[in-house]
């Protein structure tokens, strides 16, 4: 009876896990709503984005119809395309100097991607450009596994950002040099 017990409660734990990873992925859907989306949004939609991620694993679904109906209209969803939202720091946070020079990702305004590259996860890959700088305000785009590139709200030092499965924090924004520097949050 205890075994019995116990399979339900693992069960129940494993689908709760799965269902933060997955409200974590509808989350930064949500975000990317003119809306700001909140988080009782994005919980309730974690629920059919959950579904539409098992099935985009077994090799259909949600996931994939995307990229098909975005490839029809090319040009224009990639002009329309909605900025990933921008997480503002905590009340009383403290920036460090803009230029530090801290971060384990940098990239410069209209050259190649950030360097190292960012790690694979779920097998994709997430590349991330720097188009401007705008004060102390990066201006990013992120492709997903080659993909269209996706604006990125402007960011500044202490902000973070939520791209399908990973997070990156502004660590510098540096216009003397036109390099921006972020770190990976796991």
């Amino acid at each position: 009876m205890t075994r019995t017990v116990r399979r339900p409660a693992r069960l129940a734990t494993a689908l709760a896990a799965l269902a933060l990873v997955a409200a974590g992925c509808a989350g930064a859907e949500e975000e990317a709503s003119p809306a700001g989306g909140s988080a009782s949004d994005a919980g309730a939609s974690s629920s059919a984005s959950s579904d539409a991620g098992g099935a985009s694993d077994a090799g259909g679904g949600a996931a994939e119809e995307s990229p098909t109906e975005e490839s029809s209209t090319a040009e224009s969803s990639t002009a329309s395309a909605e900025a990933y939202a921008v997480t503002p720091v905590p009340e009383g946070f403290e920036a460090p100097a803009p230029c530090t020079g801290e971060g384990a990702y940098s990239a410069r305004v209209d050259e190649d991607p950030a360097e190292p590259e960012l790690p694979e996860r779920s097998g994709e890959t997430l590349t991330i450009t720097v188009t401007g700088i705008d004060g102390d305000h990066a201006e990013l785009e992120a492709a997903i596994g080659g993909g269209d590139p996706r604006p990125i709200e402007p960011a500044t030092l202490g902000e973070t950002v939520t791209i399908d499965l990973w997070t990156i924090s502004i660590t510098s924004v540096c216009t003397d040099t036109e390099q921006v520097e972020f770190d990976l949050i796991d």
